[in-house]
């Protein structure tokens, strides 16, 4: 179990995983997520993941999306969502997220650059 608490997410084609890196937290996403409201496990997943950081004061999150083969327009609303709540913090509450894509999957290197301009600054896309 990682430090945040939160469990392993196994729905249909895809998984999420949660770990511990030093003194930072990962998250690893993999398969295909193109169910019809992904929000309904994501945005909860996401939320449990915003506090944690928070609460423990972690500043980063590696969020590793290169063995998810899809993400629908509705999972990627769903990762946009979890971007802007960076947006009410204090300064000393960011955190920053690293998003690591693969560019060989096309969804990955159409969409997932372009989150970097949702919050400028805290948002890495490697």
């Amino acid at each position: 179990m990682n430090r945040l608490n939160i469990e392993k997410i196994h729905e249909d084609r895809m998984e999420v995983e949660v770990f511990d890196e030093n003194s930072n937290i990962c998250v690893r996403f993999k398969g295909d997520i193109d169910m019809e409201d992904p929000g309904v496990f994501l945005d909860p997943f996401f939320n449990q993941l915003h506090e944690g950081m928070i609460a423990q004061k972690i500043k980063e999150v590696k969020a590793d999306f290169k063995e998810l083969n899809f993400l629908n327009s509705s999972g990627i609303k769903a990762v946009a969502k979890w971007i802007m709540k960076l947006t009410e913090l204090s300064d000393a509450e960011k955190y920053t997220i690293r998003i690591l894509y693969n560019r060989d999957i096309t969804w990955q290197v159409t969409s997932l650059p372009t989150l970097n301009f949702l919050v400028p600054g805290v948002v890495k896309v490697e």
